[in-house]
């Protein structure tokens, strides 16, 4: 590629929260997918594109190395690429995109084929469609930057995952005999809870059910995104719900919706949920509940994880 061999490349994740990225000055970016959230600061769907639009205009014109990669489908890339004068490449399962990704749920392999004939493959420790296109995202950025694509196959093919995204703790006993396997994921979003929960049972193909505590983050988030959140559990049998995680939003916004409320909406649609709180609680339940053969799965942004430990360990305080 063309900045081949050049020193002093700098990596960063953004993150659109108060237009934040808006301060970065990239070369070369990546927009896997652009949806509804942080709407206490955003408002619409409409402000978040155009913001998502604001920070593509951040990079210099394509003579100068301006580069910019985007979701073939679920980026709204029309919108956030017009008039601009950096190179433009799309990237998704669709055959029109210009880096087309490819892959096998069972064996967790993954093919991406790219301008020029550039073709790099590479096996997921991570399952899941979105974990899929995240890594071959990763492999173009790689790849476009000048490095081999044998190497970048073999390097993606070594990952091993990292912590609390599809991050599986172990197996706890059960004293019928079996187990209950424990996951923990980061996943607050209602698009990011119903791809890993997808993801979890594609893999997994667990005997028993799948166990869901899920902490909501933020009460803003919750009241804006609740009808999205409560369509996004249809792969949990068994959905538990502690008090929302409060965090940047006013008194004011903390008494427009609760973990109730939720709660109410999974069980309209039919889902087995609950509420329950403090952790110590859940925990409780949780040696109650789950049974031989069971997934468990811990969610949210909040200190949830510790759940997951803790039931992982045998119960206790939390």
């Amino acid at each position: 590629g063309p900045l081949a061999g050049r020193p002093g490349l700098l990596l960063a994740e953004a993150c659109e929260y108060n237009r934040s990225f808006h301060h970065h000055r990239p070369v070369v970016a990546s927009i896997a997918n652009v949806e509804a959230d942080h709407l206490d600061i955003y408002g619409s769907l409409d402000a978040v594109i155009e913001a998502f639009a604001g920070f593509a205009a951040l990079l210099p014109d394509e003579a100068d190395g301006g580069r910019l990669l985007i979701g073939h489908d679920g980026a709204h890339r029309r919108e956030i690429t017009a008039g601009l004068r950096c190179r433009v490449e799309t990237i998704g399962f669709a055959p029109a995109a210009d880096w087309v990704v490819s892959t096998d749920v069972a064996s967790g392999r993954v093919s991406l084929a790219g301008p020029g004939g550039v073709s790099v493959s590479w096996t997921n420790a991570m399952p899941g469609e979105h974990n899929a296109l995240n890594s071959a995202v990763a492999a173009a950025l790689a790849v476009g930057l000048g490095a081999d694509a044998g190497v970048v196959g073999r390097s993606l093919s070594a990952f091993r995952g990292l912590d609390r995204r599809l991050q599986c703790l172990g197996d706890r006993p059960h004293p019928a005999g079996g187990s209950i396997r424990v996951f923990d994921d980061y996943g607050h979003h209602p698009t990011e809870i119903d791809a890993t929960l997808r993801a979890l049972r594609r893999a997994e193909q667990p005997e028993g059910r799948i166990v869901c505590v899920f902490q909501p983050h933020q009460h803003s988030r919750t009241r804006f995104l609740l009808d999205e959140f409560a369509t996004s559990f249809e792969q949990a049998d068994i959905v538990i719900v502690p008090h929302i995680y409060f965090v940047r939003d006013s008194e004011a916004e903390k008494q427009k919706v609760s973990a109730a409320d939720l709660v109410d909406r999974l069980r309209g649609r039919g889902v087995r949920a609950m509420h329950l709180y403090p952790f110590e609680a859940i925990v409780e339940q949780l040696e109650n509940v789950c049974r031989p053969g069971d997934l468990l799965v811990v969610m949210g942004a909040g200190p949830v994880w510790r759940i997951a430990r803790e039931y992982l360990a045998g119960g206790g305080k939390a």
